[in-house]
C-alpha cells in the first residue's frame, strides 16, 4: 500500500522550527523540505556538487533511471549548505563518521522526534511528497515540479523533449521555499483601525 502522508501547515511548522534547533540532521531535514530529493540524494552531497552559481549537480548512480540532474538551489538551501561543518578530509556535506556520508537514520530520527511535538507517525520521505504539495499549492505546474523531483516524464514528451528546463525548475524551488517560509514564519495579519472621533 502506498504512502499518502503530508505534512499540515502545522505540522511543517512545527518539524521546521525544531529542525531549526537540532544540527546536522535538523539542516538535513530543512533540505529535504527545500529540494523535494530522495533521503540518499542529499546525503551523498559532496562540497564539489555544488558550484558558485548554486548549481547542485545530483550524481546518477548505475541502474538509475531518472534524476533532477542539476538544480539550482534558492537562498534558502543554499544557506544551510554553507552553515555545514566542513571536514578537510570527508568530501560530504552531511557527514558520518570516518570519511562517509551521514547515515544512522533510525537512531537520528528518534532523536528528532523525541524533540518534536504535534507531528506522528511521519517519515524524511513524507517531506519529498509534502514539498510535491505545496509547489501544486504554489502555482508551479505539474510537469516542472515532476522534473524537480527528478520523475521520468511519460509519453512523446518524455522520448522528445530534451530541454533541460534549469530556469523553470529554479523558479518552482524558489516557489517552494517562499511558501515554507511563509508557513513556518507566519507573519501576523494586524489590521490599525482608525480611533473613531466622538
Amino acid at each position: 500500500m502506498k504512502r499518502e502522508r503530508v505534512l499540515s501547515d502545522d505540522e511543517i511548522r512545527a518539524v521546521w522550527k525544531a529542525a531549526e534547533a537540532n544540527g546536522q540532521y535538523g539542516a538535513f531535514v530543512r533540505l529535504a523540505l527545500l529540494t523535494a530529493q530522495r533521503r540518499d540524494k542529499i546525503a551523498s552531497m559532496k562540497w564539489e556538487d555544488v558550484s558558485a552559481d548554486s548549481t547542485w549537480t545530483i550524481a546518477t548512480e548505475a541502474r538509475e533511471k531518472r534524476n533532477p540532474g542539476e538544480l539550482a538551489l534558492p537562498p534558502a538551501a543554499l544557506e544551510i549548505i554553507k552553515a555545514q561543518h566542513r571536514i578537510e578530509s570527508c568530501p560530504y556535506v552531511f557527514y558520518g563518521r570516518g570519511n562517509t556520508h551521514m547515515n544512522g537514520w533510525s537512531k537520528a530520527k528518534r532523536q528528532f522526534d523525541a524533540k518534536l511535538n504535534g507531528v506522528d507517525a511521519w517519515t524524511v520521505h513524507d517531506l519529498r511528497r509534502t514539498a510535491r504539495s505545496l509547489m501544486a499549492r504554489a502555482g508551479v505546474a505539474s510537469n516542472i515540479a515532476e522534473r524537480v523531483l527528478g520523475h521520468a516524464i511519460a509519453g512523446v514528451e518524455g522520448v522528445y523533449d530534451r530541454h533541460r528546463y534549469r530556469d523553470e525548475k529554479s523558479q518552482a524551488l524558489l516557489a517552494l521555499a517562499a511558501l515554507i517560509d511563509s508557513i513556518a514564519n507566519p507573519k501576523a495579519n494586524v489590521v490599525r483601525l482608525k480611533r473613531r472621533r466622538g
